[in-house]
């Protein structure tokens, strides 16, 4: 795993953020008694609005102990589950009406990435829904400062691969899906203003 669990233990152990409500507008596509999965949840800041909001079959998963492990104690009622989705995703084929993958998806090369979506089109229920954020290719302030490029916008500094996506990449690697909504986005939530795109994607 090259350390990488232990990079990410270290970020949620000093790093603290708030929701900034990116999922409200998708809140009327989700049924309460929807499963829905979190992938690459961190501080699980998405299902505990889901939470709030009265919906239940949510698991929230991360691949940082730390992180579950604040989730844990932070709200007991809510399901979490330790995995690496580089692995694949330990769910049944059509089991899931809705995945959320906030800024989770763009830390692998094109090859692994192109995979674990796969694994979700697999887990997805027909007509769920993926929604997520990814990083822009336009969002050159958050390249890691000496980082080499590794292939096409997929960035290593050393601890850490940062992939930056267009929109033909995510066309490319959604072709499978329908898209419902896909816009490039500003998000404030950091120091330095991030672009990043936002999609809501329906198997």
């Amino acid at each position: 795993m090259n350390n990488f669990d232990k990079y990410w233990d270290n970020i949620h152990l000093k790093y603290n953020s708030t929701y900034d409500g990116w999922l409200n507008k998708y809140i009327n596509l989700i049924n309460k008694n929807d499963v829905i999965i979190e992938l690459g949840c961190g501080r699980a800041y998405c299902s505990n609005y889901l939470l709030k909001n009265n919906f239940k079959n949510i698991t929230a998963c991360d691949f940082s102990s730390k992180a579950l492990d604040i989730v844990n104690k932070e709200n007991p009622n809510l399901e979490t589950m330790m995995l690496d989705m580089s692995l694949g995703l330990p769910f049944k084929d059509s089991s899931t009406n809705i995945i959320i993958a906030d800024l989770c998806l763009h830390y692998f090369d094109y090859v692994t990435t192109n995979y674990i979506i796969d694994e979700i089109y697999r887990v997805l229920k027909p007509n769920g829904y993926l929604i997520a954020r990814v990083n822009s290719a336009n969002d050159k302030l958050h390249i890691p400062i000496g980082a080499k490029e590794l292939e096409k916008n997929l960035f290593y500094d050393g601890q850490i691969y940062k992939k930056f996506f267009d929109k033909t990449d995510l066309n490319t690697l959604f072709k499978k899906f329908k898209i419902c909504y896909m816009q490039e986005e500003n998000m404030s939530r950091y120091e330095k203003t991030k672009i990043l795109w936002e999609f809501c994607l329906r198997k």
